[in-house]
């Protein structure tokens, strides 16, 4: 299974994993620690809204297979619990290989999102 980079966001009180290549896949914890965990544990969630969409995503079964890149300095924002931080790598220039895969990655969160909306309907 192939290993998942991923960049590190450090405030204060709180700590952003998010993967580099995997918009989106982003979670918190109060240390750097807990911060990889729950990304790992969220992992299936992310591969879930993936299904059927083409990409080739496996989510990682082991903490060894995120790979730490990047250590940012988180702001108050950080703290508050809103990931604020721009790592290098979202810097680099977006090619249409990029560009098709952010396309299909949005097209899956709009068909979760209207998966929701339709498993919700009728409820309070």
């Amino acid at each position: 299974m192939a290993n998942i980079n991923v960049y590190l966001e450090i405030g204060k009180k709180k700590v952003f994993a998010s993967a580099l290549d995997w918009p989106g896949w982003s979670r918190g914890g109060r240390d750097e620690d807990q911060a990889l965990q729950t990304l790992l544990d969220y992992g299936p969630r992310y591969a879930k809204v993936l299904n059927g969409s083409g990409l080739k995503f496996q989510a990682p079964a082991e903490l060894s297979q995120l790979v730490v890149l990047e250590r940012l300095p988180g702001t108050s924002t950080t703290d508050f619990g809103a990931p604020v931080i721009i790592p290098d790598f979202d810097n680099a220039p977006f090619n249409n290989q990029i560009l098709e895969i952010s396309q299909k990655l949005l097209q899956s969160c709009w068909q979760a999102f209207d998966n929701a909306v339709q498993a919700a309907a009728g409820r309070e």
